[in-house]
């Protein structure tokens, strides 16, 4: 039977030496070595390294290959492939909600850049309301949560009323979370005006909320006397620097969401 050197394996099949020696070292294949130090592989050991390499190519540890090429039964290693189809199908499902999300989240960078310091008209899509933070924590969900806060408002002052996380009903469904959140109220308007709102912290100033509610009134709309108004889910904060400053410092600047809902 003919012998290959590991030049000649590593030509045919594509692999390196070093990982042609990687897989001898975890004994997953074990080649003749020859009275000059010299390796040599068999059509046997070529046929080896081929199955090794289509399992890789699924995805398989090497001891899961080493389980299924020497130790397992056939039944085992069938075992062995269904817990891997269950493995991928899990990775398969996080890549779907991860595109989800990266969608959503060039929108929402498109929404800043087309909404900011503008007034339009616009529903507050259903969101849960979340008061209390171990709930969050134990739902594992604080990374998708936006904190908010609730203001009364009149027409010269704006007051702070409450604080909560908010949670959208459409992410939510993405990560198939309904159901453990069906005792959370909803929050939602059918019309409200919108904006959002450049702010050098994470409470928008007073009088850009008054100015909203000035320009609501100007087009006819009739408020109910509350706002909503907290951070951009997932638009980070911007570095600006500060012009005409003797500091020259970076000045952060978050954008938050403004709601007025309007009386129907």
């Amino acid at each position: 039977m003919r012998k290959y050197s590991i030049g000649e394996v590593s030509l045919r099949l594509g692999l390196s030496r070093d990982t042609l020696r990687f897989y001898e070292k975890k004994g997953i294949i074990q080649p003749e070595k020859e009275e000059n130090g010299y390796r040599s592989y068999t059509y046997d050991d070529i046929s080896r390294l081929l199955s090794i390499m289509y399992y890789r190519r699924l995805n398989f540890s090497l001891e899961d290959i080493e389980r299924i090429l020497y130790k397992s039964s056939l039944h085992s290693s069938r075992s062995l492939i269904q817990k891997k189809i269950t493995e991928e199908k899990q990775q398969l499902e996080l890549h779907r909600q991860s595109l989800v999300h990266l969608n959503l989240l060039k929108i929402t960078y498109d929404n800043v850049k087309q909404g900011l310091e503008r007034y339009q008209t616009r529903p507050l899509p259903p969101h849960y309301r979340i008061k209390n933070s171990e709930e969050i924590n134990r739902l594992s969900i604080p990374d998708l949560c936006a904190p908010f806060q609730e203001y009364i408002v009149k027409e010269n002052y704006a007051k702070l009323q409450d604080e909560f996380f908010l949670l959208s009903d459409e992410t939510a469904s993405v990560m198939r979370l309904n159901p453990d959140l069906k005792n959370f109220p909803v929050l939602k308007w059918e019309t409200c005006i919108y904006t959002i709102i450049a702010s050098d912290s994470l409470v928008p100033d007073e009088q850009k909320i008054l100015k909203a509610v000035r320009w609501a009134k100007e087009q006819g709309y009739s408020l109910t006397g509350t706002a909503y108004s907290g951070p951009v889910m997932g638009c980070a904060p911007e570095q600006r620097r500060e012009a005409e400053t003797e500091s020259d410092s970076d000045k952060t600047i978050h954008y938050l969401e403004l709601y007025l809902p309007v009386s129907l």
